[in-house]
């Protein structure tokens, strides 16, 4: 009898074990590939989904939405008005409304993370617009799968070096540190294309107090080590391919001053000049360009108090807790940079571009 008792009752634990009593069929589910967010005049969150349809002639996604409190509550009222389960797992862009990032983001982002129903790396910008227009746009050159919102922020598809790229787990790190602050890109909906870039939005804090233009955020990608690809700048006697850069920041005090010198070196492959230039002046031109708008972007970010390039990350070391938190306001202002920018251009060909030259 002791024999008959313990075979059942490892039979009953195997039955218990079975992990497909929950399993819901992939027909009967949702993937929603882009949010949108944006809060209204009464405090109420406005919450859109774009759900793609493959099997569409058109491409035309299907959008859901929902207004409530909060995101969670409009969420909930969603899926109590569809027919299947909304799995936000597949979710690759979260959108947020302009206006709603001036007042501040650290609820939608605390959301999205201790939700634990948006996976971390999902993209995060800022839109201008309407919520339903820039989510309801058709697929554009024959994007297949409702994959043209997230392959225009891709790198290995639309993405260039002018858009800057942060997951959502970047994000939320930014809105809770001293020392760094970060750019979302700010996207409005396309006449030809299903997006068009509009620079990025400068968020301290979690809080989007200022923006930068596309060839400021060009700079910006390139501070952070995030320079990938190719970029073409136009010049006064020549077109020229940026194929590399590379950076290196040393910093240092001067009594209470703090102070950055970095060394930018940048290797460019020439398209096509105007008229007879020498490779020296067409290198001179090439380092003004650079340093010039270096120069007036950080002197731009030092009035909004904004550590765009995360200069303060350097002097966490050197000041105590109290003096970080102060950073922004004390420490930043009087922060002096000198850029050094050394150039070289090969017009022989692009076989060795991941070379920098010492």
């Amino acid at each position: 009898m002791t024999y008959i008792f313990r075979s059942v009752l490892a039979l009953l634990t195997i039955i218990l074990l079975s992990g497909c009593w929950d399993n819901k069929d992939i027909n009967k589910r949702i993937l929603p590939v882009a949010m949108a967010i944006s809060q209204t005049d009464a405090k109420t969150y406005k919450v859109g989904l774009r759900v793609p349809q493959p099997n569409s002639s058109n491409m035309t996604p299907r959008i859901l939405t929902g207004e409530a409190s909060t995101i969670s509550e409009a969420l909930d009222r969603m899926r109590g008005n569809v027919e299947s389960s909304i799995d936000l797992l597949h979710l690759k862009l979260l959108m947020i409304d302009e206006r709603t990032a001036k007042l501040g983001i650290k609820e939608v982002l605390e959301y999205a993370i201790r939700s634990h129903d948006i996976a971390p790396k999902a993209l995060v910008s800022v839109y201008r617009g309407d919520l339903i227009e820039i989510l309801n746009k058709k697929e554009q050159g024959g994007a297949e799968g409702g994959t043209a919102s997230y392959d225009f922020f891709n790198k290995l598809a639309g993405w260039t070096p002018n858009t800057s790229i942060v997951y959502l787990w970047e994000a939320f790190r930014g809105g809770f540190s001293h020392t760094e602050d970060y750019a979302l890109p700010i996207i409005k909906p396309g006449e030809r294309t299903m997006f068009k870039l509009d620079g990025s939005a400068i968020m301290s804090r979690g809080v989007m107090v200022g923006t930068i233009s596309s060839d400021d955020t060009l700079i910006y990608n390139i501070m952070k080590g995030d320079f990938q690809g190719a970029n073409v700048e136009v010049l006064e006697h020549a077109s020229v391919l940026l194929v590399d850069v590379d950076y290196k920041h040393r910093h240092h005090w001067d009594g209470h001053t703090p102070q950055v010198e970095t060394d930018m070196k940048v290797i460019g492959m020439l398209l096509e000049t105007k008229g007879n230039p020498s490779k020296e002046q067409i290198n001179e031109e090439l380092k003004n360009l650079l340093s010039k708008r270096a120069k007036a972007m950080i002197s731009k970010l030092q009035e909004n108090q904004s550590d765009l390039f995360g200069y303060g990350q350097y002097f966490r070391n050197d000041l105590s807790h109290d003096q970080l938190k102060e950073w922004r306001k004390t420490w930043y202002p009087r922060l002096k940079v000198t850029l050094n920018v050394k150039v070289n251009i090969r017009n022989s060909g692009n076989l060795k571009f991941n070379t920098i030259d010492s």
